[in-house]
């Protein structure tokens, strides 16, 4: 009996690497009306639109841990829609506390914290 040799290997870790996604909820809250945040990620870089600013930085993934670091947004200030700054400001805070991720189905979850999620639908 001939059994294959890769069969009890290591399961592939996801790439996340040239994807772009859509910000789709902040702990089961959707994102205002009126504002797209996104998150892409290509050669090692992070970059997007937080709510009113645009943002970059820097990702690193180990297995199923994902950080982001050198995080930098310009610094436009929006008073449309009322929260876009709150929610800019949750966004990124949540971002740089990143600590684990899950790719399912077209769907990006970043875990920041106990109970606190970023989830993503590819755009």
């Amino acid at each position: 009996m001939l059994l294959s040799a890769c069969a009890g290997g290591t399961p592939e870790q996801p790439q996340l690497d040239n994807t772009s996604w859509n910000l789709t909820a902040i702990n089961s809250s959707p994102p205002l009306a009126g504002t797209q945040p996104t998150l892409q990620f290509e050669n090692g870089q992070a970059s997007g639109n937080a709510s009113c600013n645009s943002f970059g930085g820097q990702y690193e993934i180990q297995g199923d841990k994902i950080g982001f670091s050198e995080l930098y947004q310009t610094e436009m200030f929006c008073t449309e829609p009322e929260g876009a700054m709150d929610q800019e400001s949750a966004y990124l805070g949540m971002l740089s506390q990143a600590v684990t991720f899950e790719l399912a189905g077209g769907v990006l979850t970043i875990v920041t914290g106990p109970g606190e999620l970023l989830t993503f639908e590819r755009q």
